[in-house]
Formats: C-alpha cells, sequence, structure tokens
C-alpha cells in the first residue's frame, strides 16, 4: 500500500502556524519598582532566594541619559526618553523609547536608522495599593559608539551603575541613584493577558508581605536627575 502524503495545500496552514508560533514574541513587561532603604528585600540575592527563582545570572552596566529634542517623526503625545547602556565588554547600547497613554495605530519610525532593533510593548507597572498602571512603548536599540547627529542627543553628568540579576525568566535590576539611594526592579516579559497579570501580581504580593513599597515612578524619573 502507497503511503499517503499530504499535498502541500493542506499541509500548508500547519507549516504556517508553527512557523506563527516560532516567531512570535511577548508583548508586555510586567514591572515593581522599589527603594529598600523604604522597606523589603534589600537585593536581588534576597528577591531571588524569597521568589525560589533559582541559580541566577548577573550582569553589570553603566547607564547615561541623554537630553535630546523629539525627533521630527516621533509619536505624537510621545514621552522621547535617550539613553546609553555600556556593557563590561566595552559595547554601548544606544536607546531611543517614545513612551504614551495610548497605544500607536500604524507604523512609527526609529531615529538610530534601519540597523536598530525595534520593539513595541505595553509596560504594565505595579504601584501602591495594588494600583496598575498602562503605558504603551515603542523602543528602537543600535549597539554603536555614539547617537547620530541628528538626534542632538547631549549627555547628563551623571552615570548609573546598574546590576541585572536574570533568573527563571525574571529580571531583577538594581540602580545606583545619584542622590546615593538603591533601586530595585524586578521585571517579567510576557504576553498581555489576565493569566500572566495574575502570576506576576503573585510575586509583587509575596514583596509586599516581605515589606517592599512600590512606586510609579519611572526609571528615567529616579534615575536620570542628576541633582
Amino acid at each position: 500500500m502507497t503511503p499517503s502524503i499530504a499535498s502541500p495545500r493542506a499541509s500548508f496552514p500547519l507549516a504556517f502556524a508553527i512557523a506563527a508560533l516560532a516567531f512570535s514574541s511577548p508583548d508586555a513587561e510586567y514591572a515593581m519598582r522599589w527603594e529598600p532603604a523604604d522597606g523589603g528585600p534589600q537585593s536581588a540575592s534576597e528577591v531571588a532566594y524569597l521568589l525560589g527563582l533559582g541559580t541566577p545570572t548577573v550582569t553589570t552596566f553603566e547607564v547615561r541619559y541623554y537630553d535630546a529634542p523629539p525627533p521630527a517623526n516621533a509619536p505624537d503625545s510621545a514621552r522621547t526618553i535617550v539613553r546609553e547602556r555600556a556593557r563590561e565588554n566595552g559595547a554601548s547600547d544606544l536607546i531611543v523609547k517614545y513612551r504614551r497613554a495610548a497605544p500607536l495605530h500604524g507604523t512609527w519610525s526609529c531615529p538610530l536608522g534601519t540597523a536598530a532593533k525595534r520593539a513595541a510593548q505595553v509596560d504594565v507597572g505595579f504601584g501602591p495599593g495594588d494600583s496598575v498602571e498602562r503605558v504603551y512603548s515603542y523602543t528602537c536599540e543600535l549597539v554603536a559608539d555614539s547617537f547620530p547627529p541628528s538626534l542632538h542627543a547631549t549627555p547628563r553628568a551623571c552615570t548609573i551603575a546598574e546590576t541585572r540579576t536574570t533568573a527563571n525568566g525574571v529580571k531583577i535590576e538594581a540602580w545606583q541613584l545619584p542622590n546615593g539611594r538603591t533601586l530595585l526592579e524586578i521585571s517579567h516579559v510576557a504576553k498581555d493577558s489576565r493569566k500572566e497579570l495574575d502570576k506576576f501580581r503573585a510575586m509583587v504580593d509575596k514583596l509586599v508581605v516581605a515589606g517592599a513599597r512600590p512606586t510609579l515612578a519611572s526609571k528615567t524619573r529616579l534615575a536620570g536627575q542628576c541633582g
């Protein structure tokens, strides 16, 4: 008996579905920030232990914010954030991020050129009293020595030491702020769904019970001011 062979027409939907799953990407970053001086876990290692995240990997960066006017093609009603993240190996990630209260409809342009990586997601931040804030972000990132002159980016005077701890898909960042205080942030990238929201909320609840006091103040606001 001759084995049956599925026709290309019949197998195409399955192949297309598999390819779509392979290239699909998460579309939300769930995050909570707090200053350990006000209570709660005091370090990334304490957070990882409390949440049972397993053995982490640790990397360090030096972050500098820049002042720059909004590019001519920036989305309407968007805040422009420009920063540089220097890695341990000397390479620098140049980042331009647009943040806005509502999602964009249509395309958006990256001022770092066509070689830059682009990403769009909703930032879901947990604040005091179980409050949740949603902000839509559109980011382009490029490994390069300097921002293009067309961006008119001026570096701020201070830098921030960032230590990033990653374990079991969860990222814990410790930022040494210019005012001498430390900022901790826990985050996780996943689908924008009620299921993932509740999963992250369970981690937030454990941190709050341990004394952490969530803040909705952004890292740009807390870390980007040198004075």
